[in-house]
């Protein structure tokens, strides 16, 4: 892609010209549609595929909230979507030189050293390392909406593990952590560091890690469709938790957006003209930092610092499972939300996918599939 260039959604590219197979694109868009409208495994969902920097795919469909047409323009919550978004905060901090990945987050946050923190850097935040990965989650639950309570009780969380010696998933300690480090080095919250040197810039009209109050209405409300998901649905379908500050999880965001987004990290940081990271920093936070089994989550992961990668693996079922299709490169990089939403970008076919959604399904992944599969079906 040009760096210069702003992705065009008004006019998708011909797939001939950018390497896509249109029997491949149709079968994809075939899948999306049928998942709504035959399957019913979700209302409303939007998709967005790039490839080479240019609109392949833009779809939006289904009912929202009152019964209005879901759009392009509509913002889903997007759950771990929302930890890449955190991270990239992080490494710019890191790259101006006011954080450093393997200092103990006790220098930027004293309260934290405690009760066996006092190793954890922020290394092993990123990598889901740093020992409380979810010990207090239903006490805890009360807390998200109070910034100042959280973090309170986070940083008095004891250790479950030795900062540094297991991997296990931080589901939401991950965004308390990095973003009240990001505060203590800024002096302002994360979602307002993320607005002012990324959310703004980029143009991202329908992004928010704290949605505001007039546009809850215009976000679709969350469906559960397995009850081991239903209290997360209970919960976020309430304003006060859809409004709480979680870096770990509370962006609101449409597949467009976060395809722009995707984009300017597959640019190597660039887009239209505007530089946000350097390639190096790129590079650092897209590399592979913790592979294998994820002891909170019970099956294998791969890390890098604020992204998942590409990865497969077998399931209890004897099923082979890739993160991001069987086409995809292990060079991917991306983010999952619980169940539901998926960005990735793949450096090596210089491709990008957005999906969102708003049912929590168990066979999340058998969605997702059918997707991915499709997709990379259309690759030439």
């Amino acid at each position: 892609m040009e760096q210069n260039t702003a992705l065009n959604f008004k006019t998708p590219v011909d797939p001939d010209q950018i390497g896509m197979e249109a029997g491949g694109l149709e079968k994809l868009r075939k899948v999306f549609y049928d998942q709504i409208d035959r399957q019913a495994l979700h209302p409303a969902a939007q998709l967005v595929v790039l490839r080479h920097g240019q609109v392949v795919l833009d779809l939006a469909h289904g009912q929202g909230r009152f019964g209005h047409p879901v759009t392009p323009q509509t913002p889903f919550f997007t759950f771990s979507v929302t930890k890449a978004f955190t991270g990239v905060c992080v490494h710019k901090l890191i790259e101006q030189g006011k954080i450093e990945m393997d200092a103990p987050i006790a220098e930027y946050w004293p309260e934290f050293g405690q009760k066996g923190k006092q190793a954890a850097t922020i290394r092993d935040a990123f990598l889901h390392q740093a020992g409380i990965p979810a010990p207090n989650l239903n006490h805890q639950v009360l807390r998200w909406p109070f910034w100042g309570a959280v973090t309170r009780e986070v940083a008095e969380t004891a250790a479950v593990y030795p900062p540094g010696e297991k991997t296990a998933y931080h589901l939401v300690n991950y965004g308390f952590i990095l973003g009240e480090v990001v505060r203590r080095v800024t002096g302002m919250p994360i979602d307002r560091y993320l607005d002012q040197h990324f959310i703004q810039p980029l143009g991202l009209k329908r992004t928010w890690m704290r949605i505001p109050a007039d546009q809850i209405n215009l976000s679709p409300r969350l469906f559960s469709g397995d009850k081991e998901y239903n209290s997360a649905v209970f919960i976020f379908n309430r304003s006060i938790y859809r409004r709480a500050l979680m870096p770990a999880a509370s962006l609101h965001s449409t597949a467009r957006d976060l395809a722009v987004f995707y984009q300017m990290l597959l640019n190597g940081g660039t887009y239209q003209g505007r530089r946000y990271l350097s390639e190096e920093t790129l590079r650092q936070a897209t590399t592979a930092g913790a592979e294998g089994m994820d002891h909170y989550l019970h099956y294998p992961m791969r890390y890098a610092y604020g992204f998942h990668l590409q990865q497969s693996y077998t399931n209890t079922k004897g099923e082979r499972v890739y993160d991001m299709g069987s086409g995809a490169s292990r060079q991917a990089f991306g983010h999952f939300g619980m169940a539901s939403s998926m960005a990735f970008a793949d450096p090596e076919t210089d491709l990008v996918l957005t999906f969102t959604c708003n049912r929590l399904i168990k066979t999340s992944h058998h969605r997702n599939r059918a997707l991915l599969e499709a997709l990379w079906s259309a690759v030439q």
